[in-house]
């Protein structure tokens, strides 16, 4: 029999154990969920790429987006992004900076030399607050191929690979199969490479042919059958490269089963089912998203039972569904993904479809959400050169944030789960999630209660440092000293940091921040010179991340099914890369700041002065160091110059260039001031030195407004226009404009965002330039 009766119990966010007190819930159902949710607070990086082909000598430019893991909207958890590029084949990283983070987003370039190694790379990027010792796998990378000449790609030879054996396994819904119940099996069949593989097959019950299943998405499918525990089962592959035989996971005696039933945009509709002979009890079904409990539903189950839940108030995303038995012990679990249609629609709308050599091009931008109100988004825009796309590469913030940060292992073409022109797509969806996500999923509880006992952080924005002595009398003056830290820069300003008892200070972001594009320097502050206490510093953020890095997975989505690289296209193109191109500018502040020429210089001047004791006599023949006229009249030598230098015939030998002069004799001698590397002069002036923040760089954007400078000097950019920081007003609109170059090809648009609720949104766009 099946009854509808529900109690429902729902939630905002951390406040549900709370309301679970008031109302009868047990608080364990709560405590070992959103607690760990709320004690340890995640971000998630995510990298929009300028394209997704390089040439050497181009710059990478790139947005950073972090957004709170919970809700999906602009983090203010870090303050820095650190962002390495790295080979794929030798996993070395070329690149190495730290970026500032502006309220969740990051506007950076990676400028790859012409010595690069052409191959494939990741630009990687993590923040203290994204990437933690025990998380599963590596996800916030975006693939990138670096060419010398993007018409080299026209000799890669790589293609769809090979069919090989292939794996094919079954995945009862909820978990379990249990005796008497009618239960969803979905099954997936992947190839060694993971490509999906087609398959079809016949399940048999005791021999007899029982149903018919195929696949119908990416290798995965489904079939709906009651398992009989007193039979016997096996399924047979169409396929002579597969087992031909396949036993099913074991069927359980008792047990409750979990199934969805519909999930709509207000929605959801399960049945709990038990077994017919166990007893009736209470039990719970919880809803969370993203760690965080939003809905449980309370009820007296006999048999079966209908549960219908509202999801207005629950974001769009995978929400795990868990069945409690009264015990509260989880027995059946399931992921959904809500609210699929939700999303932000972003309108590319060009003035023209087709465009003269540089012409100007004019876009307007349309923001709404799924109910067509205007929505303010901060969204990323490049328009380049289409053959520098990597149809492959399926990555988008869509996918990144709903799917590959959720799900383990690495997903086939998830962009498809998000194109409406798809029209199967929540069934495929839905097959997904039955499959790749009956595995572990990344915000469950066994994880969180990991979380919830360790605090297990890679990476820290702060920057420790120490000041030691080496005699132990002097270990009591430790904590009365204090370190000022300053740049190059004499008008930044001076901040003045306290030295803890254990010779310890804090470097602060806003300090390393100040020293963008240069240096930030801390100097011990001794109130009586002791040459005993020295101060150090040490910042082994990207060791760190590399050593952890080692031991995780690298997570990316896959397509072999979309089309190659256009080779036709390729060996048409002609490479431009030898002529000259517009030269780029770079942001730069009112004043100049520059590292070593300006305050290492300064510090190299002294020590000079410091150290050198030559000197040149006032004697006509201007010897260096001349031991008969002493140093009364003398001037400095000067670096480069040519100087006699006066021996006794017994003290050097004679060559060509001896000066005989009786007794005596000169020897020439072009002079060179004493060196000091940069760790020798920092430590002679008690220093220590920090590398400040990577610094931005704009976009070059021409403007042709006058016929000589159209006819005039040519322009072969590949990339038009690149703007990491677009806001639409409250009208949800932006309007853009940019010009377009001399290469006559298609051009591609890509727009994407996120909105302050949390919203996110994808458009493609092209056009053609022609001469």
């Amino acid at each position: 029999m099946t009854k509808w009766i529900v109690i429902f119990f729902c939630f905002t966010g951390s406040l549900g154990a709370l309301y679970a007190q008031t109302l009868d819930i047990p608080t364990s159902l709560l405590d070992n969920i959103t607690k760990p949710a709320i004690n340890y607070p995640q971000e998630t990086v995510y990298l929009q790429t300028s394209k997704d082909i390089y040439e050497t000598g181009e710059d990478v430019w790139f947005k950073g987006y972090l957004l709170r893991s919970q809700n999906l909207t602009p983090s203010d958890l870090s303050n820095t992004l650190y962002v390495q590029l790295v080979e794929a084949e030798t996993n070395l990283a070329v690149w190495q900076e730290k970026y500032h983070i502006d309220q969740g987003f990051v506007d950076g370039h990676v400028f790859i030399q012409d010595t690069l190694k052409p191959g494939h790379y990741r630009l990687e990027a993590l923040t203290s607050h994204s990437f933690y010792n025990n998380q599963q796998g590596f996800k916030s990378f975006r693939k990138l191929i670096i060419v010398d000449r993007i018409s080299d790609l026209a000799n890669d030879s790589s293609s769809k690979p090979k069919q090989t054996d292939f794996d094919f396994k079954l995945f009862p819904e909820g978990g379990y199969l249990v005796s008497g119940i009618q239960s969803t099996v979905a099954f997936k069949a992947i190839e060694a490479n993971g490509q999906p593989k087609a398959v079809s097959g016949i399940l048999f019950e005791n021999d007899n042919p029982l149903l018919d299943f195929k696949t119908t998405h990416a290798g995965m499918g489904a079939f709906v059958f009651t398992p009989d525990r007193t039979k016997t089962y096996r399924i047979a592959l169409n396929d002579s490269l597969s087992q031909t035989h396949v036993g099913l996971p074991e069927i359980k005696a008792e047990g409750k089963v979990l199934q969805l039933i519909t999930n709509s945009n207000d929605a959801i509709t399960l049945k709990v089912s038990k077994s017919t002979n166990a007893r009736k009890e209470m039990v719970y079904v919880r809803v969370q998203v993203r760690g965080v409990v939003y809905t449980i539903a309370k009820t007296l189950l006999e048999d079966t039972q209908i549960v219908n839940i509202p999801v207005k108030d629950i974001p769009k995303g995978i929400a795990e569904i868990t069945l409690f038995n009264q015990d509260l012990q989880p027995v059946a679990e399931r992921l959904v993904f809500i609210k699929q249609d939700q999303k932000l629609h972003i309108k590319a709308i060009l003035d023209k479809s087709e465009y003269d050599t540089k012409a100007q091009a004019k876009l307007n931008i349309q923001v709404t959400d799924q109910n067509g109100n205007p929505q303010i988004a901060h969204l990323g825009l490049s328009v380049y050169d289409a053959i520098y796309k990597n149809p492959k590469d399926t990555k988008t913030i869509e996918t990144h944030f709903l799917l590959t940060e959720e799900l383990q292992g690495n997903l086939y073409n998830p962009g498809y789960y998000f194109n409406d022109h798809n029209k199967n797509r929540r069934q495929a969806l839905n097959l997904l999630l039955l499959t790749q996500g009956w595995r572990a999923y990344v915000w469950g509880e066994h994880n969180l209660k990991q979380l919830g006992t360790k605090k297990q952080f890679a990476v820290n924005d702060t920057i420790i440092g120490r000041i030691s002595a080496k005699r132990q009398k002097d270990k009591a003056l430790l904590s009365q000293q204090y370190v000022m830290a300053f740049t190059a820069d004499k008008d930044s300003g001076k901040h003045l940091i306290e030295v803890d008892t254990l010779g310890r200070f804090i470097v602060l972001p806003e300090y390393i921040k100040q020293a963008q594009g240069g240096y930030l320097y801390l100097k011990l502050l001794l109130n009586h010179p002791n040459k005993n206490i020295g101060i150090a510093i040490n910042d082994p953020t990207f060791k760190n991340i590399n050593t952890i890095k080692k031991r995780k997975d690298c997570i990316y989505p896959f397509d072999y099914e979309t089309n190659s690289i256009n080779i036709k296209a390729l060996e048409d193109f002609t490479s431009y890369k030898d002529v000259n191109q517009l030269d780029e500018v770079m942001l730069t502040a009112k004043k100049e700041r520059v590292f070593r020429d300006k305050y290492m210089g300064t510090l190299d001047s002294l020590a000079k002065l410091d150290m050198n004791t030559d000197f040149i006599c006032a004697h006509p023949h201007h010897a260096l160091n001349c031991w008969q006229c002493g140093r009364k009249d003398s001037t400095r030598p000067i670096d480069g110059e040519i100087y006699n230098v006066f021996h006794s015939r017994y003290e050097s030998q004679l060559d060509e260039h001896w000066i005989n002069d009786g007794y005596y004799g000169f020897h020439k001698m072009k002079y060179k001031y004493p060196v000091l590397t940069e760790a020798e002069l920092l430590r002679k002036f008690n220093l220590a030195v920090i590398k400040g923040i990577y610094p931005q760089k704009v976009f070059y954007e021409p403007v042709y407004d006058l016929e000589e400078q159209i006819n005039g000097f040519p322009d072969y950019r590949n990339t038009l226009y690149w703007n990491s920081n677009i806001i639409t007003d409250t009208n949800g609109q932006a309007q853009i404009t940019f010009y377009c170059s001399d290469i006559n090809t298609k051009f591609l648009g890509v727009l994407e965002g996120v909105s302050g609720l949390g919203q996110l949104g994808r458009q493609e766009f092209e056009f053609v330039v022609k001469r």
